[in-house]
């Protein structure tokens, strides 16, 4: 179970790849939008363009924040805003150019308004719900590569049905490395030495086995689901992998000795009860690092 032979039949994500969260990416699109239409009116200005239509430029800007905070709605009512806002500046000059034209200038920047409004406010809000859904249905932790908290609850749950339908046994194996070791690193030795364990972690088990991560308060939980295992199995892995780690951190400038991670396996059925707990502190985790979106995951522990 410990060797490197079993390829890990999944896609490997690296840490910079993980779902982004809607107010993450709303903050990217809010900074790229801004800077596109500020710079937009600033060269405008620098041309000497009509001071009028820079200012017509720079009504995008409330308009862009209303439709990524209010959707679809506030990109409409921006939209009708800013095409009165636009009437009134050009006002002045009806007289000069006609009520036939002023009208056709005002209409043609009102279809523009009311285009970005509606079309920006619709993306806005499918952006919004498409990253709520992947964020929900997310089981990549983005430290490691390996799976997540969510994953584990949902894959013990299914194992569990699996077991007791079909009369067969599965062990859960886990080693909890202290934090506390981890955090005198740099963020960017800690962010390389988090993925290289999800490598180690996936080196050591088999194709049909489960690796997973999650951190704690306290610790970072790498657990593994390891299917058709009975205890003296996982009692052999559960030490072997401490060892594993341990010897690896310890190369890595955070000494470890494998006595002091803590690892606890636990087979079912027989072990039912550590099982649950187990299946609840991961639970526990999840809601920690999802809480907008953990009673819609399905998460809830049977």
């Amino acid at each position: 179970m410990l060797g490197g032979s079993g390829a890990y039949h999944r896609r490997e994500m690296p840490a910079s790849e993980g779902p982004r969260s809607y107010a993450a990416t709303r903050r990217l699109v809010l900074a790229a939008g801004l800077g596109v239409l500020v710079l937009l009116a600033a060269v405008m200005y620098a041309r000497r363009v009509d001071t009028v239509e820079v200012l017509a430029v720079l009504l995008f800007i409330p308009m862009f924040l209303a439709l990524v905070f209010k959707g679809l709605l506030g990109g409409a009512l921006s939209a009708v805003a800013a095409t009165v806002v636009y009437a009134l500046l050009r006002s002045p000059a009806r007289e000069a150019v006609g009520d036939g034209r002023f009208a056709s200038l005002v209409l043609s920047r009102g279809v523009g308004y009311v285009a970005f409004g509606v079309l920006g406010g619709w993306a806005s809000a499918q952006l919004a719900r498409s990253l709520d859904k992947l964020e929900v249905y997310d089981q990549v932790d983005d430290a490691t590569g390996l799976f997540n908290a969510r994953f584990f609850v949902q894959d013990t749950g299914m194992e569990l049905a699996r077991a007791q339908r079909y009369q067969t046994l599965f062990s859960v194996c886990v080693v909890d490395v202290d934090a506390s070791g981890l955090e005198t690193l740099s963020r960017r030795r800690r962010a390389a030495l988090l993925a290289d364990l999800g490598a180690q972690m996936k080196a050591a088990v088999r194709s049909v086995d489960r690796a997973v991560h999650a951190r704690d308060s306290a610790a970072h939980r790498f657990a593994v689901v390891c299917p058709e295992t009975g205890s003296e199995g996982a009692t052999i892995f559960v030490d072997r992998l401490a060892e594993r780690l341990a010897a690896f951190l310890s190369t890595r400038g955070v000494p470890t000795a494998a006595a002091d991670i803590r690892r606890t396996a636990c087979t079912f059925p027989g072990d039912d009860g550590a099982l649950q707990a187990l299946r609840d502190q991961f639970a526990a985790i999840d809601r920690a690092e999802n809480p907008d979106s953990g009673s819609r995951s399905g998460n809830g522990v049977s």
